[in-house]
């Protein structure tokens, strides 16, 4: 295939993991096509990934996709999930896993006819629990869960279907909550082995990385990209 002819999906691409991937795809020669809420620049789409409608209508407007990279995602609040009222929880589920579900499937035809790539984002959260995060902790419980079922189903078709599974990031939403007071830097990064937390640059150099050579007989992974979070301390 022409290098200048891969097209790449990153939703959530207007910022933090999915602006960098976006960022790195470009400058490897990718077409690169966000779809983002509040997109709304060059090649960007505002799409709400929580409607499949407008998820199957953006993808229609496409003509083949190699990569699709499922970014978008959001936290929600923190606080006592017995005091979290429904919404709450619809909320997060729909963007993180029903987001990355629709995604998938309205781009399935066009990633089979190319035996593209899906790489999900799904987190350590979905591993080690944290008071307060029940809704984030299933999202990407769920995403890991989604990833492996679609490699199984699909692996027939000629597509991978990879997660990686990040420690915290310094991402714009996250140094928010920092220079905010509502999260203390220190702590979040001797939560890791390695005593700090991840880039944007880094996590999004895996994602690219295991999206190609020498990675084509990876598939159903989840990739811990955490700093050894997962390890304990």
């Amino acid at each position: 295939m022409n290098q200048l002819s891969r097209t790449a999906v990153v939703t959530g691409g207007a910022s933090g993991i999915g602006e960098e991937c976006a960022r790195q795809l470009r400058a490897d020669g990718w077409n690169v096509v966000v779809w983002d809420r509040s997109a709304g620049q060059g090649g960007d789409v505002a799409v709400d990934i929580t409607d499949y409608a407008a998820v199957a209508a953006a993808a229609g407007q496409l003509d083949g996709v190699d990569l699709l990279v499922n970014a978008a995602g959001i936290a929600g609040d923190r606080g006592p999930t017995a005091e979290k009222k429904p919404a709450e929880w619809d909320a997060v589920l729909a963007v993180n896993l029903s987001g990355t579900f629709y995604c998938m499937h309205a781009l399935y035809p066009q990633l089979k006819a190319r035996r593209g790539v899906v790489v999900n984002i799904a987190s350590v959260a979905g591993m080690v629990m944290a008071k307060g995060r029940a809704h984030y902790a299933v999202s990407k419980a769920g995403v890991a869960t989604l990833t492996r079922s679609m490699a199984l189903e699909w692996a027939d078709d000629g597509i991978r279907v990879i997660a990686v599974a990040p420690g915290y990031v310094r991402t714009p939403m996250i140094q928010r909550s920092i220079e905010a007071g509502e999260l203390d830097e220190q702590a979040l990064a001797a939560m890791h082995p390695m005593n700090r937390m991840a880039s944007t640059e880094e996590i999004a150099g895996a994602i690219i990385a295991l999206s190609k050579p020498p990675f084509l007989f990876m598939t159903g992974a989840v990739v811990n990209i955490d700093g050894g979070y997962t390890l304990g301390k």
